[in-house]
């Protein structure tokens, strides 16, 4: 006759491979969360350097400076274009930063600003465009 306390070898095996196959899961669940956390944050730093140039074109939307003639339509945001684009950096990484400028209702520009990150490379880009009042 078998005592009742303990366990068996099979059970505590059994038991093993569960437990090891929800550490396996965990572990791959970390790999996938450090990834989309990587995601977020290029996509963070592109949106932010999107606001900058949006920023930029605002500033010298009412000037009388040269600097005006970036904001006469034209533009590509497929190709770098004289006048359309120029890079920036963020915390250690670099970006290409394009625009495109059309004329918009009631004397204001639509500016569509798109950035793609350059240095180190990554695959897709942000599109963030506006209305901006020109004189």
């Amino acid at each position: 006759m078998r005592e009742a306390g303990g366990f068996s070898l099979v059970e505590l095996m059994v038991a093993l491979v569960i437990f090891a196959f929800g550490v396996l899961a965990g572990v791959a669940l970390l790999g996938s969360g450090y990834r989309w956390e990587g995601q977020a944050e290029l996509e963070t730093q592109m949106t932010v350097a999107a606001e900058m140039k949006v920023e930029e074109l605002k500033a010298v939307a009412g000037t009388e400076l040269a600097d005006t003639v970036q904001l006469m339509p034209g533009g590509d945001l497929d190709s770098n274009m004289s006048g359309y684009w120029d890079t920036a950096e963020l915390d250690g990484r670099v970006f290409t930063r394009r625009w495109r400028v059309q004329a918009g209702p009631a004397g204001t520009r639509q500016v569509t600003v798109r950035v793609l990150p350059l240095d180190p490379p990554a695959a897709g880009y942000a599109d963030l465009w506006t209305h901006v009042l020109h004189d």
